[in-house]
């Protein structure tokens, strides 16, 4: 794992998605932390149950995370990692070390998940995911979910009758779910970069990876 967790970090740090600095210093972290739920990157207002913490402290579930305007926090619970944007609000719940659910009452979430089971739910929408990289929105009246790779089964909380099951590898299906339906959605608001840099928090690189398999190994 600790090979594993080297070339990953590296990757990540020749992708530009982070400042030099930053890179180097979230490389020495994966290389010395490896699963712990610590926080790797903070800017703006955010705090975590209530608390304001900095990068390096670890984290506890239950989590409530809480960002202001053009805040944002990366950040891993046990082997799974999020990209919380600003004017947030969410809960991360944790159930015999593996996150098994995330409520978002409002904003943009980028997350990726190891196998097992998980559920992203907003006020209008859930998500019941296996093994994924997900992006989700939420408002009031609708979400967005973008299912970047992996399979969920997608469901209207404010209509059970509509659902659908997915399974994409690469950012194939993006859909907008409100009380009155399931529809295409436009790619938005998310990245590829940010993606590898979620994976690589947590030791993987993402399936659709030009350089190896990505830690998805089958079960």
């Amino acid at each position: 794992m600790a090979k594993l967790n080297r070339r990953v970090a590296l990757k990540g740090l020749a992708l530009g998605s982070l400042g030099l600095a930053g890179s180097i210093g979230l490389i020495r972290r994966v290389l010395a932390a490896g699963t712990e739920s610590r926080i790797h990157r903070l800017q703006g207002d955010v705090r975590f149950n209530g608390k304001t913490l900095q990068v390096g402290d670890s984290l506890t579930t239950p989590l409530e995370v809480v960002t202001g305007d053009r805040a944002f926090a990366a950040f891993n619970v046990g082997r799974n990692a999020y990209l919380v944007r600003g004017n947030s609000r969410m809960t991360i719940t944790d159930s015999q070390g593996k996150t098994s659910h995330v409520q978002i009452a409002v904003g943009k979430l980028l997350s990726v998940f190891e196998k097992g089971e998980a559920q992203i739910a907003t006020p209008t929408a859930v998500a019941g995911i296996r093994g994924t990289g997900i992006y989700v929105e939420a408002e009031a009246e609708r979400s967005y979910v973008c299912l970047c790779y992996g399979s969920a089964e997608l469901s209207s909380t404010q209509n059970p009758a509509l659902s659908e099951s997915l399974r994409t590898s690469h950012h194939d299906a993006p859909r907008y779910i409100s009380s009155s339906g399931i529809v295409p959605a436009p790619v938005k608001d998310h990245s590829d970069d940010e993606l590898f840099l979620l994976e690589s928090l947590v030791g993987r690189t993402p399936p659709f990876s030009p350089w190896d398999s990505g830690g998805y190994p089958s079960s």
